[in-house]
């Protein structure tokens, strides 16, 4: 399986206070979506950003996706605008992956492990006792629902409120001895979050 990527960076990443996103701080030499593109280039296409304001990521040459919704509808609607953009070209990828901007330890073999035996329900990552909904896996069928339920009266943009109607598998990754704190999943939100990750890699 080769599925399509969406990688989201629309956050405000308020805690952070730095003068560009959050995902374009550098670490190692490099900004932390890197890391996260490199995981995926070799096994995903087309790969996509999810972000409301293109501007700073515009040098990347990815397609930059906003949400087809005003304001800050949290991270589904970045999978409401990815599914939006296969659809409109007609792209044969069964499934869509999607990734945080923020996560540059992940391992190896996520999309690997991730797609081995991918069926019609989303799959997320587990590691360290902890659901990660946005180190995820999407069947096509099931972002078609997206819409309308964020359309629906109430609705939230929270993975775990949809995944509750869609139901869900998870796949266990094991710690990593090359990542903050052992979680391969760990995102930089705070200034301390992006200390830690510079000891490590540094």
């Amino acid at each position: 399986m080769r599925p399509a990527a969406v990688i989201l960076a629309g956050g405000a990443g308020s805690r952070m206070g730095a003068p560009v996103p959050k995902p374009l701080l550098d670490l190692a030499g490099r900004p932390i979506l890197a890391h996260v593109i490199e995981r995926l280039r070799p096994f995903c296409a087309p790969l996509l950003l999810s972000a409301n304001e293109p501007a700073p990521f515009a040098g990347l040459g990815l397609p930059i996706l906003p949400d087809l919704r005003a304001g800050r509808a949290g991270p589904l609607a970045g999978l409401e605008a990815a599914a939006a953009f296969l659809s409109a070209r007609r792209d044969t990828a069964t499934h869509l992956l999607c990734l945080a901007g923020d996560t540059p330890f992940l391992p190896a073999n996520l999309v690997a492990r991730l797609c081995e035996g991918a069926g019609d329900r989303p799959r997320i990552a587990l590691c360290l006792g902890r659901r990660h909904p946005t180190a995820s896996l999407w069947p096509r069928a099931t972002l078609a629902a997206l819409g309308p339920y964020l359309d629906e009266p109430g609705a939230k943009g929270s993975f775990f409120q949809f995944l509750t109607k869609s139901g869900h598998e998870e796949v266990v990754f094991p710690p990593s001895r090359t990542a903050p704190e052992g979680d391969p999943f760990f995102n930089v939100n705070t200034p301390d979050d992006l200390a830690k990750a510079r000891t490590v890699l540094g």
